[in-house]
Order: C-alpha cells, then structure tokens, then sequence
C-alpha cells in the first residue's frame, strides 16, 4: 500500500463523522469507525455487500430513486436528518465522479448534530417565550385592546415616561407589568407604590427612604421605592391621590433623578423608568389646582388609554375562560365551560367594575358551581337580575340616542338569536335582513362569539 493510500486510510479511519463509500454496483467498499458507532455495524461483515442491507425494506424504493438522481446527476447532493437511538445525525449523499466525470459511486457522511439540534431548538423557545402570549399578558382579540397593545409593543423598550389611564379594574396594572417584562429593563425590578394607601406624613420616606433613627419608628435604615427600583421601573399607582406637597418632591425627583433619604445627608443617584397609573381626569385635576401642571406633563409623555369592559365585549368570553381555567386549577376542580346561557349573561353585563368584576363572578362560579358547566345561578346575583331587568327601558343622562339604539339593537339580536336556536339564516329572515347583514350586525356588536350557528 502506497504512502498516500495509508495517509488516506488515517485520515477515514479517524474522522468524526461517519464515513461509508458505495461503488457503481451499490457496493459497500469503505466504512470507518465511527460509521460502525453510528449506525450499529460491523464493517468486516457489510464490506462488498450492498447498501440496502443497512436500511429497512420500505426506505429502498427512496434510495434508489435517490442514488439514481445521484448517478444521472440530477443531483450533486442530498441531505437528510436522521435520529438513531435519541440522537439526531445530518446525512449527506453525494456523488464521486473521476476527472472525465464518469460516476464511480456515492460517498455518505454522517454529522453528530445532535448538540446542534438541541441548541436550535433552545433558541426557538427561548424567542417563543419572549415572544408569545403569557398568562400574565391581556386578552386583545377587540380592536379597541389591539391598539392598546400596539402601543405596549411601542413603548416598551423605551425609556419614555408612560402614563396609564382608564376606569377601576380595567387592567392597568397588568399593562404596566407587559410593559416592564417587554422592556431591555425586565432583569431588575417592577417597583409598585399604592400612591392611594400611603400615608401623608410617610409619603417621602417610603419614595426615598430614610435614615436610622431619622423620626420615631425609623429604628432602621430604609431604602426607598426610588432606590429599590434602580435599573428597573417605577410604577406609581393612582397617582392623583398624592398630596401636592409630595408632588412637588416627586417632580424634582424625576428630574433630577436623585433622591434624599429622610435624616440623611446622603445623595442617592437612581436610575429608574416612571410609569404612572391613574382612573381620574388628571387634566381636570390640574384645572381644579388638585394637581401640579408641572407633573402632570413629566408623567403625561406617552398616554396609554384602555378601555372599559363593557367596550371591548369580544374579549369578554376570551377572559372568562382564562379565569375559569385559573381557578378550576387553583380549586383543584375540573376544568368547567360556559353554558350559552351563562355565556349571553356575561356578554350583555354593563361591568362597572370591569375585568376586576369578571374575575371575580367567574371565581364564584367555580368555588360555588356543581354541575359539569357554569349556568347562570352559579354568577353573582346582580349578573342575573340586571339580565332579568334588561326588559325595562330607562333614560340615562349623556347617553345619546345612537348609543341607545346600538344598544337596543344589541339586545334585539340577542333575543332574536334566542328565540330561533341561535340559528342565523332563520334569524336573518325573521329580521328581514341577509345572512350577511345579520353577520355584520353580530361583530360590530361582539356577538360572533357566541357560537350560534
């Protein structure tokens, strides 16, 4: 054997990857060690056989097919991932030609990729978790909430002041939670301050902190919400309940971005982003002089509006099954569903109390419930009586007659859809209107979720 025949031979025998060489007639004529490891053969014992000895029956038809193209040279190459005994290998086909071109076999590799694959696919989870859905981010499907997360989307790797606004128990916390976790700050803290639940005279030691021994009951040093949220956020909830005198504090320290422990002499540099929460008219607030104009525009930079529940009904449905879920979990109950029933009382509540109020009735609903799907006796009483009284018509001051007769609409086709087994093309005609038009009618409305046929 030649010099470079022995080089050659060193060089197969020990590659990684697994070697096998296939001459014209489909003969095994070269397979290293690590070709025996991978695929579980001898060598001596498969030299001068043919190949489909190493492959089950039903892959022969795909191989030949495959060396075929290989040999005419439709193809140059061929790659397939493999798995053997839980790992995974790329093998490769390609063609051996001599310098005229004449075909002299097929040379197969097969990779390890198994280390590849697995970092692939931590990669690919790692950005879905970034990415998809949480159970701790809203529930979008109305185009009112679709813009709303546009602008978390928006907002959120900035470094912008937010100012979070709408009704009690619409979800602004949650948003502000969204934001942080979707921010380049979502390592290092959420800092929540109740600005409602602080007491007046407390107010600047629980901002900046204080020192030991600075007034009566400071028997310790006390870091601030400021410095407790440095590299993160700051969320100032119900901001329009903080005194003005604290006001004017918080104001120089959002500018500066220094704060000044109680009793201490000390200078405290905090590096935090401010987003602020609040369900008044701070605008008013600022005419009423309840609010400095001063703060109302360093926090009023991006505005985040949501929207109340009642505005936004085709998340309504969406949301209770979320809660339903959550609680028959934490209740170690079987998971329930909705009764249509229970689903048209859900859709047609007014929710003054919003998600909040939701929550809530579906939490009765599964502590209480004991059949194999929620009915409406099982949601709070005022769910069903305003229901009951839907019959009743009544003025009410600043709602204007479009607004009343959307809602009277609304209401028509519900009883309409009742009345005829949710069935639409008999409601359509009943009504007097196309398929199409009823259609229309029941998304603008945010009936399409009910699931009447």
């Amino acid at each position: 054997m030649s010099n470079q025949s022995l080089v050659f031979q060193s060089i197969v025998s020990h590659m990684v990857e697994g070697v096998i060489f296939i001459d014209q007639d489909d003969q095994i004529q070269v397979c290293n060690p690590a070709a025996e490891r991978i695929r579980g053969v001898n060598a001596e014992k498969i030299m001068g056989k043919s190949i489909y000895n190493l492959h089950p029956p039903h892959t022969h038809t795909r191989i030949k097919n495959l060396i075929a193209n290989l040999r005419s040279g439709e193809l140059a190459s061929s790659n397939r991932i493999i798995r053997v005994r839980d790992r995974y290998f790329d093998n490769s086909y390609s063609a051996i030609r001599d310098p005229e071109g004449e075909y002299l076999g097929t040379l197969l590799l097969s990779r390890d990729v198994t280390e590849v694959r697995r970092l692939s696919q931590e990669n690919i989870d790692l950005k879905a978790a970034q990415t998809a859905p949480s159970s701790q981010d809203m529930i979008c499907r109305s185009p009112a909430m679709q813009k709303a997360l546009e602008i978390i989307d928006a907002v959120a790797p900035l470094d912008s002041t937010v100012l979070v606004t709408g009704e009690s128990g619409v979800g602004k916390e949650r948003a502000v939670e969204m934001i942080h976790r979707r921010s380049e700050r979502r390592e290092n803290p959420l800092v929540m301050v109740n600005c409602a639940a602080l007491p007046e005279n407390l107010i600047e030691s629980e901002l900046f902190g204080h020192a030991k021994g600075a007034f009566t009951g400071a028997v310790e040093k006390y870091r601030g919400k400021f410095a407790q949220a440095h590299g993160g956020t700051l969320f100032l909830d119900e901001i329009g309940e903080m005194p003005l005198a604290a006001q004017a504090k918080l104001l120089r320290a959002i500018q500066e971005k220094v704060v000044h422990p109680v009793g201490s002499s000390e200078e405290i540099r905090v590096d935090v982003r401010i987003v602020a929460a609040t369900n008044q008219s701070l605008e008013e607030m600022v005419a009423e002089r309840r609010f400095r104009e001063d703060l109302y525009y360093r926090l009023n930079v991006i505005t985040l509006e949501l929207p109340p529940l009642r505005e936004r009904r085709e998340d309504v449905l969406p949301l209770a099954e979320r809660f339903i879920q959550q609680y028959c979990e934490e209740m170690s109950k079987p998971i329930r569903c909705l009764s249509p029933q229970a689903a048209e009382v859900l859709l047609t509540h007014t929710y003054p109390g919003n998600v909040r109020q939701l929550k809530h009735a579906l939490e009765r609903a599964v502590a209480l419930g004991t059949g194999e799907v929620i009915i409406p006796e099982d949601l709070p009483s005022d769910f069903v009586e305003c229901d009951e009284k839907a019959d009743g018509i009544s003025y009410i001051p600043g709602k204007g007659l479009r607004e009343a007769n959307e809602g009277f609409e609304r209401e028509y086709l519900l009883r309409a859809l009742r009345h005829h087994d949710g069935k639409k093309t008999c409601t359509a005609k009943a009504l007097g209107i196309s398929r199409k038009s009823l259609w229309e009618k029941l998304q603008r409305h945010g009936l399409d979720v009910l699931g009447v046929t």
